[in-house]
């Protein structure tokens, strides 16, 4: 998509439309309110930031580890950038179609916070906002990046995409009210189609990492 090596605002960019495309915070919204009924406006605030935390805490874990993990299991960044973009792919159509996991609003009544010891941590951080989906774009992203720099240019684009993570939580009542289901459901639908091309193109710079490779 982008020759990362002294592109590293492009390199940003890419970083926080994935992030802010897997995690979804918009499409997060009725769970959140599912999770959070009969709170306090103080503590749905609280609930957020502890939960966009947490996920913060999780996901950086694999930034600075995901290429031991890589080299753990002998797996090159090429093939990994493959897989990652199969699975991102897989998520994106899901999202385009409404369906599984980003069906949100469907999926939502059935959540009942009386049900988990703390809300922030599981369902909200895990594995509604630092799921299979985050942690592979994780695992992508770091992947593409050749420095501590660049991690560290991760690291800042997580951080951002958690922020308006708790902005909008912290505003969810509103936002429901503006955009309403269809808007809802109309947003997702478009970060599919991102999400789609950007897995499209870590796909096609697996190969062609592959393909160099191979040739030399």
């Amino acid at each position: 998509m982008f020759d990362v090596a002294g592109h590293p605002a492009a390199f940003f960019i890419t970083s926080l439309v994935s992030l802010l495309v897997i995690v979804d915070p918009p499409g997060n919204i009725f769970s959140f309110l599912a999770l959070s009924s009969g709170y306090s406006p103080e503590d749905s605030r609280a609930l957020a930031r502890r939960a966009c935390f947490y996920a913060f805490a999780i996901l950086t874990v694999f930034i600075f580890l995901g290429r031991l993990i890589l080299n753990f299991f002998g797996i090159t960044l090429a093939a990994f950038q493959i897989a990652g973009g199969l699975i991102l792919f897989r998520i994106a159509f899901d999202m385009l179609e409404a369906r599984g996991h980003f069906n949100r609003l469907d999926t939502s009544s059935s959540l009942v916070a009386a049900d988990y010891r703390d809300i922030a941590l599981v369902p909200m951080a895990v594995p509604l906002l630092s799921g299979p989906g985050a942690i592979s774009t994780i695992l992508v992203l770091t992947s593409r990046s050749e420095s501590l720099w660049e991690d560290g240019i991760v690291v800042c684009a997580l951080a951002l995409t958690m922020l308006i993570t708790y902005i909008v939580f912290c505003f969810a009542e509103p936002l429901l009210r503006f955009f309403k289901e269809t808007g809802i459901r109309l947003l997702t639908r478009i970060m599919g189609l991102i999400l789609a091309a950007l897995a499209v193109q870590f796909i096609i710079d697996g190969l062609q990492a592959a393909f160099f490779f191979v040739r030399n």
